[in-house]
This record gives C-alpha cells, structure tokens and sequence, in this order.
C-alpha cells in the first residue's frame, strides 16, 4: 500500500500563501481619505474661483459629467463646453458644495462622495439660489485621486409642462 503524502504539498502552499499576503502592500486608507478630502477641497475651490482650467485638471480625460436637466458629458473637450456655459454665464454668481459624505473602498483606490450643491444667479426679480444634490466618483490613478464620474440635480420642482396647443378644427 503506498502512502500519499498531502500533507507536505498543503503546508507549502499555507506557507507560500501567508508570505505573498504579507507581502502585499498594505494600503494606509486614513491617508488615502486625507489626500482625496484635499483633491475634493481643491476642486470646489476652483469651482468657486470660476477657475475652468483648474476645475477640469481635477478630472480623468474620460471622466463622465451627467448635469441636472441636460445630457450627459464626457471627456475634456466636452466638460470644458459644460463647465463654461455655467462659468461664463453673466447671470451665474456662484458656485458651492457641501460634502455630506465619503465612502472609499478598502482597496483604497476608488471612492464616492455625495453632497449638496448651491448654484447662484442672477434673475430680474433677484438672485436666485438652487439647491442640490452630487454623487462623485473618484479614482486613483498612477498615485492621484481624479473624478471619473459626477452627476448632480436640482431639488427644485421641475417646470410645469406647457399646456398642449389646441386643436385646430379640419376644413371641409
């Protein structure tokens, strides 16, 4: 009868397992956390500057932006056009967001953030503030936190839908 020696087999590959996972990198997420609340900060910074270039240097080339009540932008040239048409807007004041939350993943290379946003304008009755909500997805890239992804909207009541014209009657 031949004896079959598993157990020699098992404890290498126990041993070989326990020396790879001490070996990987051990990820310190509370600086993780520390260096995207900074991009973050930095971001709504720029926003608030009205800083185009600076707000897009925090974005990945083929990040997503989907705005409240228009459709939905990627890549540079495209979030410049967005970024832009808020900015450069005479009736646009100001710009603002409050973090509410921020959740990375224990692999510490990709995170969310949600918030609320205040946009400013100008109207011929005053100014006007709307308020809402984001959702921000960061990832970690080649050692930097960037948005791959932002979408935000507006908590006001959507607009009344127009009445439908009337019928016009046929001619005989």
């Amino acid at each position: 009868m031949e004896k079959t020696r598993i157990g020699t087999p098992l404890l290498a590959a126990l041993a070989a397992s326990v020396v790879l996972t001490a070996c990987a990198p051990r990820v310190d997420l509370e600086a993780e956390r520390s260096a995207l609340l900074a991009r973050s900060d930095a971001v709504v910074a720029a926003e608030a500057a009205k800083d185009v270039d600076a707000a897009l240097a925090f974005y990945l080339p083929d990040a997503v932006i989907q705005p409240a009540n228009a459709p939905t932008v990627s890549g540079t040239a495209a979030m410049r056009g967005l970024y832009e048409s808020f900015m450069k807007d005479p009736n646009f004041k100001s710009m603002s967001s409050t973090r509410t939350g921020l959740t990375l993943a224990a692999s510490g290379d990709m995170a969310y953030e949600h918030g609320v946003n205040r946009m400013v304008f100008a109207t011929p009755d005053g100014e006007m503030t709307d308020v809402g909500k984001y959702l921000a997805i960061w990832k970690k890239v080649d050692g930097t936190w960037s948005a791959a992804m932002l979408a935000f909207s507006s908590d006001a009541p959507p607009a009344p839908m127009p009445a439908p014209a009337a019928k016009t009657p046929m001619k005989k």
